[in-house]
């Protein structure tokens, strides 16, 4: 039951912290724009599947993007975080040493569209329900 109370409190707690979830988010997103833009002998990408990291990546940038505006309209964030896959991919195309891809665009549309439509739905829960719930330790 404590476990259960520890990881509401948690929960909890980054819904209620939404400057320092905005922090985060913009944080990754300009992180995620230096390693796409950093040249493959930098050394910055791991040595795995280039459209499972793409994938990943956009599940992962798609959870910030809903922790930091977890009030604004789904398809607002869905189409921003496509936006920003593809303004990835464009510059990419004028960088000598990267290239555009338009299969790692999708594997990043594949991973905002999981996101929404799987992990989405119980964190929407929390965030639109946080008041109703009076979780107490034992």
């Amino acid at each position: 039951m404590k476990a259960l109370y520890l990881l509401h409190s948690t929960i909890n707690f980054f819904i209620r912290n939404i400057l320092l979830n905005k922090i985060v988010f913009y944080t990754a997103v300009i992180a995620g724009c230096v390693i796409a833009f950093s040249p493959a002998e930098a050394g910055l990408q791991p040595a795995l599947n280039d459209k499972f990291l793409h994938t990943t990546g956009f599940m992962i940038m798609a959870f910030l993007s809903h922790l930091a505006h977890p009030y604004l309209k789904k398809r607002y964030l869905i189409l921003g975080l496509i936006v920003l896959g593809f303004l990835i991919e464009a510059v990419q195309a004028y960088l000598p040493y990267r290239d555009f891809s338009l299969w790692d665009w999708c594997a990043d549309i594949l991973g905002v569209v999981v996101y929404f439509q799987l992990c989405a739905i119980p964190l929407n829960h929390f965030f639109f329900n946080a008041t109703k719930h009076k979780c107490v330790p034992d």
